[in-house]
């Protein structure tokens, strides 16, 4: 059996873990609260990130589980760049096409749904039950939350936020470092670095 570092001992984490045991990993926790705090759900957490890089021969791969879309891009990185195979978790339960692309660090949830064409690049989180059409990209370090709904080709940036239950229409492009409202209906592109909400969506804030 091989063994799966994964940083990060919070709700992420546990879900991480939860795939990874149905995919056949032994499983060691590291978190930054070690050792006040000791374990996740039934997993021992063994020690910090110090401690995983110190140990890094008894891994034979990596998985950042910080939900954070920024910190979790500034791990994995870190990780890759020190020479840690970073391994991509994908539920036995999810649904996808054999003609997509996944990148490394990818999160593919339960009843997840992806089809032809589409590309998730590095880091991404598909949450539970959330349905990707085809042709869509899902640029690094996004988060598409539990329940929401992708047309075909759409396109999202990089660090973005998907808030449960939103839907976007076909066609549309989302900026980088965009949050999006749960429950929001999306029928024009949207810039980077806003917050929207509604239906149909519009801009709350800037950032």
């Amino acid at each position: 059996m091989k063994n799966l570092a994964i940083l990060g001992a919070g709700g992420h984490g546990k879900v991480a873990a939860d795939i990874a045991e149905q995919l056949g990993w032994n499983i060691h926790f590291f978190d930054i609260n070690f050792p006040e705090k000791s374990a996740c759900d039934k997993w021992e957490i063994v020690g910090d990130e110090t401690s995983l890089i110190q140990h890094a021969s008894k891994y034979d791969a990596v998985f950042v589980a910080i939900g954070n879309n920024g910190i979790r891009a500034k791990k994995q990185r870190e990780f890759k760049q020190l020479g840690f195979v970073i391994t991509s978790l994908i539920s036995p339960a999810a649904t996808l096409s054999e003609h997509i692309e996944i990148g490394d660090g990818v999160l593919i949830v339960a009843n997840a749904c992806i089809n032809i064409g589409t590309k998730i690049a590095d880091g991404v989180i598909i949450n539970t039950g959330a349905n990707i059409d085809h042709d869509n990209h899902i640029g690094e370090f996004s988060h598409i939350s539990p329940g929401v709904n992708l047309a075909g080709d759409v396109n999202i940036g990089e660090q973005c936020w998907v808030g449960i239950g939103s839907s976007i229409i076909h066609q549309i492009s989302i900026g980088d470092n965009v949050i999006v409202g749960a429950g929001t209906v999306i029928i024009n592109d949207v810039p980077e670095n806003v917050t929207v909400v509604g239906c149909p969506a519009r801009i709350a804030h800037k950032r």
